[in-house]
This record gives structure tokens, C-alpha cells and sequence, in this order.
């Protein structure tokens, strides 16, 4: 990886706890990438098949039928799609965002639609094969978390259940993770906006924990198509309010915060 230049965002300082991203996207213009800190997610795979940048700023109706500006995945068959923007590690780490799934592609499993969360930028090929945890739109119409705790493809993963609620296609769901980096344990939720019910939720502690592999300096959005076969039609997700911040928690206490930076493995700027 190669460290270049520091990119501010909307920063904003709590009790005890500093340094976050919050970004509604409205400061973007429709049709194009998002700036800021926000990099494709194509950045991190060393031969991306995703044809072209993978996302793009639309406008749309938020849960409430106001209108607003998001991020969209593409409707693209390839390798993962989506946005990241880096983070130093902390010991406490929660990121939430609104998400509403689009469009689910047809390419066998394991394919999914939306998967958000923490990833740990390593010499892996593609950031899906190293360190991560996020919760993801399973096929089965629920949503689960996905922990790694390993670098390599395959190893040291757990895939947690986060109870029965099914998603629907066209909601607006907010999806929180909050995560003990230090003690592996983690919490995450889906709540509707529309209606303000928990959808889904979990409280799970990663049993013989490596905090070694838990070191995650990205947080992202991202989908998937890595079944056996790709399919023809592309998952497609939209996403707005992202909203980072190492905090203070029901878990434990950070007494540091994180600085922002603009890491990628590519030198290449789009």
C-alpha cells in the first residue's frame, strides 16, 4: 500500500472521541464519482473485471419520499463494486449507514447484493480475501454478519445470523456495526427508517480473537459476484448518511480518536 496526501472530509468531534466522517452526498454532483475520502472500491483489486468506476452520485427519494442524493452501485457483472474511504485503526470503531437494495443480480452463490462494514487494506489481490467484518444482504433474504479474522481467502471466517426479518427490495434500511477491535466482539444492527423497527440485530464475541487481524483502516460499501458463475444482471444498492466514527460505547471506552488519510494500493488517481 502507498500512503499519499490527507484528505479532509466532514469531520466532527464528540465526548471523548475524534476525527469521524459524516457525509449526506449532496455535495456532489449527480452522474459522477463522490470526492472526499470516497474511492472505488476497484482501487483495491489488483485486476478488477468491474467494467469501468463501479459507482456513481444519483438522485433519488430518501424513506420519507423527500429527495436526496446518494451513491449508487452499478448495474455491472464483475469483480466487487462500491466505495471505501480510509481510516486509521482504533480500538473502538462504529460506522452506519442508510442503505436500500436495488437490484438483486443472478449469479450463483456466493452473491450478494450489499455488504457493509470494516475491511483491513493487506497484500491480498482483492480486499475480500483479507481481514473484514461487515453485514451483508444474503440471498435468503436476510441479513447476516461476516466476520474474517484471517488474511487469506477462506480462512479464520465466521458468518453470524442476525435473527428472521427479511429485507425487501426499495427500503431504506439503516445498517449499524460497532466493533471491540481489540476483544473481537461486535454488534450490529438493520433498522427500517421508514417505520423505526429493528429489523435485525446481533451481539456476537469472535471466540479466539486476533486482534492482529483486526487492525481495519478501511470502511466501506461494497457487492459482490464471486459465485461459480457471474450471472447477467448485476446487484445494484444505494447508500446515504454514511456516518464514522471511533466512539465511545456500551462495550468499552476509546481515549484516542483516528486521523483520516487517503490510502490505496494503486498510485493512480481516477
Amino acid at each position: 500500500m502507498k500512503l499519499l496526501s490527507a484528505i479532509s472530509v466532514s469531520l466532527f468531534v464528540t465526548s471523548g472521541a475524534c476525527a469521524g466522517i459524516f457525509d449526506d452526498f449532496e455535495g456532489y454532483s449527480p452522474g459522477g464519482l463522490p470526492g472526499g475520502v470516497w474511492q472505488d472500491a476497484v482501487n483495491f483489486i489488483d485486476s478488477p473485471t468491474h467494467p469501468g468506476d463501479s459507482i456513481s452520485v444519483i438522485q433519488t427519494a430518501d424513506a420519507f419520499g423527500n429527495q436526496t442524493n446518494a451513491v449508487q452501485i452499478a448495474d455491472h457483472v464483475g469483480t466487487s463494486g462500491g466505495m471505501m474511504a480510509a481510516v486509521n485503526p482504533a480500538n473502538i470503531q462504529r460506522f452506519e449507514i442508510d442503505v436500500r437494495l436495488d437490484q438483486q443480480g443472478n449469479g450463483s452463490a456466493p452473491n450478494w447484493m450489499s455488504a457493509t462494514g470494516f475491511f483491513q487494506d493487506t497484500d491480498q489481490t482483492d480486499f475480500n480475501w483479507g481481514p473484514q467484518a461487515v453485514v451483508y444482504a444474503s440471498g435468503n433474504g436476510r441479513f447476516r454478519l461476516f466476520v474474517q479474522n484471517n488474511d487469506g481467502r477462506g480462512s479464520g471466517s465466521r458468518d453470524f445470523g442476525m435473527g428472521a426479518g427479511q429485507w425487501s427490495l426499495d427500503t431504506w434500511y439503516r445498517v449499524s456495526l460497532e466493533v471491540d477491535t481489540e476483544n473481537g466482539i461486535f454488534d450490529a444492527s438493520v433498522t427500517d427508517i421508514t417505520s423505526g423497527e429493528l429489523l435485525s440485530s446481533t451481539h456476537r464475541t469472535y471466540t479466539g480473537w486476533n486482534s492482529e487481524f483486526g487492525q481495519y483502516d478501511l470502511v466501506s460499501v461494497n457487492d459482490g459476484e464471486y459465485g461459480t458463475s457471474s450471472g447477467t444482471i448485476g446487484n445494484m444498492s444505494s447508500y446515504d448518511n454514511a456516518n464514522y466514527v471511533p466512539t465511545p460505547s456500551s462495550i468499552m471506552i476509546l481515549g484516542a480518536g483516528a486521523l483520516l488519510t487517503n490510502r490505496r494500493r494503486r498510485v493512480s488517481v481516477k
